[in-house]
């Protein structure tokens, strides 16, 4: 077998940063099965996907980490951000200027050759970001490299082999929708909904009927502005659940690993205890935002908080009180052996 990557290691590198995402991570690692027995289809990309779902809830980080868990390295993959080739005319971004215009026989491209091509032993990975907001004329680009993975300069004297490449896919669309459709019952049916969607199993929305509910709005909305042409060569649309309480508190815990990372060069080991933690979930769960709204909550009342005491320079076990104004959490933050 070509491919130099071991499919266990690489689920199990991913399973210990994406949490709450299994209907992902089992696709994944289906492909990647195939992607090492190398019997994929060698006349297009190795794998072709779009990840659905609201913002902050791993779409991204889990192309991030798998670039990480297959290259060594978090930045091994192309990233394109569509939202910059919104209008027709920015095709020429990812081709090149046509011949007679400038720039042309330098064959420029806002496209990675060397990270999209990847090597014998490891395949290249390129992310295409917000997809939805690409025009029509760059989808169509795309719906030529699906077709036959492919891409050659506008100049014709290059071209880009995407062949041994993993294409990845994010979009929100429908992500309003759901949130507008759940707040029209929030405001109907009133306090009992609330109370059992949000404090009895606030995984009520990414389980059982809440999902299904989901993945058809979301099928709704991406059929409405992508072509059937376009859909059918995406192997695998995969929608993104929403984050809930026990997927937050493994989140804690990684990014609480983060900060004692940074902090070995002083010495000193951060910990929360239980009521601080239960703070952080109670404030960091917001189905808008995911997990974008636990960093920031994190950065408020954890690093800034830490910053001060570092800069104080304190070398004892040092109890910081900032989150207990009226429940008594800490955060304890205690020197360790050199």
């Amino acid at each position: 077998m070509r491919f130099q990557f071991n499919v266990d290691e690489v689920m199990k590198h991913l399973r210990s940063k994406i949490f709450g995402q299994e209907t992902a991570m089992k696709a994944i690692e289906d492909m990647l099965k195939i992607i090492k027995a190398d019997i994929s289809d060698p006349e297009r990309p190795l794998y072709i996907a779009m990840f659905l779902g609201p913002t902050g809830v791993g779409k991204t980080e889990t192309v991030k980490v798998l670039a990480e868990a297959i290259h060594g390295n978090r930045e091994a993959y192309c990233r394109v951000d569509m939202n910059t080739l919104s209008l027709d005319h920015y095709t020429a971004a990812l081709t090149g200027s046509p011949p007679g215009y400038v720039g042309s026989k330098e064959g420029l491209t806002i496209l990675d050759k060397e990270k999209i091509e990847g090597s014998v032993s490891r395949p290249g990975i390129i992310l295409f970001d917000e997809i939805e907001k690409a025009s029509p004329q760059v989808i169509q680009t795309l719906l030529n490299i699906f077709d036959n993975g492919l891409l050659t300069m506008a100049s014709g004297e290059q071209r880009i082999d995407f062949r041994n490449t993993l294409i990845f896919m994010t979009s929100n669309l429908g992500a309003r929708e759901i949130y507008e459709f759940i707040d029209k019952i929030d405001k109907k049916i009133g306090f009992f909904i609330k109370w059992i969607t949000r404090y009895v199993n606030p995984s009520r929305w990414t389980e059982g009927s809440g999902m299904l509910l989901a993945n058809s709005i979301i099928k709704k909305e991406i059929e409405k502005h992508f072509s059937p042409e376009f859909l059918n060569r995406i192997q695998d649309v995969i929608v993104f659940n929403w984050l809930d309480q026990d997927t937050l508190d493994k989140l804690i815990d990684l990014m609480l690993e983060q900060i004692n990372g940074r902090l070995r060069k002083y010495n000193c080991q951060l910990q929360l205890d239980k009521s601080a933690r239960v703070f952080l979930m109670k404030r960091g769960l917001d189905r808008h935002f995911g997990g974008r709204a636990l960093q920031r909550i994190v950065r408020r009342f954890i690093e800034v908080p830490l910053s001060e005491i570092l800069a104080k320079r304190s070398t004892d076990e040092t109890i910081i009180n900032y989150l207990g104004k009226s429940d008594g959490s800490r955060i304890i933050l205690t020197k360790t052996e050199q």
